[in-house]
């Protein structure tokens, strides 16, 4: 780090009398010995702060999810090798279903992910706490003040504010409703192996996503279950986030694929939302 003096420029009166300039000074660019943030890269999500992450479990353990990356040093992973030239050392804020921690960046390795000895290239970082399997959003160093974790819970669809589709009731096994971060998502079967996602804000639709269970050469055309866990193509809020007192709140929504796990994200920002549906973090599990 180099220091720099102060450097005062004189200007000496004009020849006329009129007065010099006041003099100017140009301020140190650091205090000597401070060292100054290490450069982090460009934000994940457009007009979001931080990067979305995922709390791993050691190699030997037998995660919940199989989605679960496995990691022998970091408690959680972004998939991604963007962070390559950030020091290791680096300090961030994490917030988990558990709530907020302080985290530090380990580096970035590639790792065993998935089957077929498929390899994955995670940014680790550390956390002060423990984490529970799932979603953790990842941000820069900072106050935690306002950073928290919301809750997301199972909801009668009749308790949305908006009308189920004709001749479904609550009880339908065709609908299905969450609530999470002051947001609904309502699932409507639509077809046999199609639905869709309506995200609402205070009963009025913010958004909407068509589900597909899709068709894939091998695979199982069951009918779509809106109700079965390991469903191929259904979303579910999975975590729901508040980014800082003044931050917005993010929800994540967890699909799984044939070939892994796809994560979308609802976002809303006092009494407006929507779903960023263009946009996903996948995650390459196997072809299965």
């Amino acid at each position: 780090m180099h220091s720099f003096s102060l450097v005062v420029l004189v200007v000496v009166a004009l020849a006329d009398g009129s007065p010099a300039p006041e003099p100017r000074t140009q301020a140190p660019v650091a205090a000597q010995g401070a060292q100054a943030p290490a450069p982090l890269p460009e934000p994940r999500w457009e007009k979001l702060p931080g990067w979305l992450g995922f709390a791993t479990v050691k190699p030997d353990a037998k995660p919940k999810a199989y989605w679960t990356p496995m990691h022998p040093k970091a408690q959680v992973v972004l998939f991604t090798d963007v962070w390559k030239s950030v020091p290791a050392g680096t300090k961030v804020r994490l917030v988990s279903s558990a709530g907020p921690s302080e985290g530090t960046y380990l580096g970035t390795s590639d790792e065993l992910y998935g089957c077929d000895g498929n390899i994955a290239t995670f940014a680790g970082f550390a956390s002060a706490t423990p984490l529970p399997e799932g979603p953790v959003w990842v941000l820069p160093p900072g106050g935690t003040e306002g950073l928290t974790s919301l809750p997301v819970k199972e909801v009668a669809a009749n308790t949305l504010g908006a009308p189920l589709p004709k001749g479904k009731t609550a009880a339908s096994k065709d609908v299905r409703a969450y609530e999470a971060g002051g947001l609904g998502f309502l699932l409507t079967k639509t077809g046999k192996l199609r639905g869709q996602l309506t995200v609402l804000l205070g009963g009025k639709k913010a958004g909407t996503s068509p589900i597909s269970k899709g068709d894939m050469a091998g695979s199982e055309t069951s009918p779509l279950n809106l109700y079965d866990k390991d469903e191929v193509g259904v979303p579910r809020p999975e975590a729901a986030f508040q980014l800082g007192k003044e931050g917005p709140v993010v929800v994540v929504l967890g699909m799984r694929r044939y070939e892994g796990h796809v994560f979308n994200v609802a976002v809303r920002r006092g009494d407006k939302a929507e779903l960023l549906a263009q946009d996903s973090e996948s995650l390459y599990f196997c072809a299965f």
